[in-house]
């Protein structure tokens, strides 16, 4: 493929993918926990390549000369920090900093922040998809049944019923959080990056707040502004991809 096509072909696939993770921050500005990112892109690695100026006879002209291949999507940046919303219902809980809580799933443990629990007819601590919060020690808790309908829970994370704690719900860190892998619905599990979990009770920069849940950190603005910016910039690698294809028309009809 010609050096130009690949260029700008690789231009329009990068910007692509990045309205992509703009149009998925837009979609999720109303969802419990959500944390909206940013594209990061970077240059292919250059290659070496026969100097032009030296076929053409230029005097001095070195023999190679470093062409950059294109661009991708390198990652994904973070972007702002979720609020704090209230919601009074006893079961929510809000968790601030770098903690996440435990969940058991049938591909075993996942890790979220999205605090909207309640009591299944089986007295257990569950998320909004049925998975079972997981404890300090690693196991699910559950309540009395009798006591179901007036479960709290505490800033220490205690699951109350009956008067008594049932269980302390427990608070997941990693060495690098960044390196946690998204498996959708606003979950995630271990990864080589981000190191094993730490399962615990609440501390370290980690705090609960009881009857409120995280927001969505999408800033709607700035994610319509990016995108914007990137559906403008799809257009010129567009021309420009057109532009190659046509100079490769006539390259192919002189010869």
């Amino acid at each position: 493929m010609d050096i130009g096509l690949s260029i700008a072909t690789s231009a329009l696939q990068a910007t692509e993918q990045g309205v992509s993770v703009y149009g998925n921050d837009l979609v999720n500005a109303n969802t419990a926990a959500f944390s909206s990112t940013a594209p990061i892109f970077a240059g292919l690695p250059a290659a070496l390549q026969t100097n032009a100026a030296l076929a053409a006879g230029v005097t001095g002209a070195s023999a190679q000369a470093s062409i950059g291949q294109g661009v991708y999507l390198a990652g994904q940046e973070q972007m702002g920090t979720s609020p704090i919303q209230v919601t009074g219902i006893p079961t929510d809980l809000a968790i601030s900093g770098s903690g996440y809580f435990a969940v058991k799933t049938p591909a075993g443990t996942a890790y979220t922040q999205d605090g909207q629990f309640t009591v299944d007819g089986s007295g257990t601590l569950v998320t909004q998809e049925g998975q079972p919060v997981l404890s300090t020690s690693g196991q699910p808790i559950t309540v009395p049944l009798k006591d179901a309908a007036s479960v709290q829970i505490d800033p220490q994370g205690h699951v109350l019923a009956g008067g008594k704690s049932q269980g302390q719900i427990g608070v997941a860190t990693f060495p690098n959080p960044q390196g946690l892998l998204a498996t959708g619905q606003n979950s995630y599990v271990a990864g080589v990056n981000s190191g094993p979990a730490q399962l615990g009770p609440v501390g370290g920069g980690v705090t609960l707040t009881p009857g409120a849940i995280l927001g969505s950190s999408t800033d709607v603005s700035q994610a319509l502004v990016g995108m914007i910016e990137l559906s403008r910039s799809f257009a010129l690698d567009a021309h420009a991809a057109q532009d190659a294809s046509q100079m490769l028309q006539w390259a192919a009809q002189i010869s």
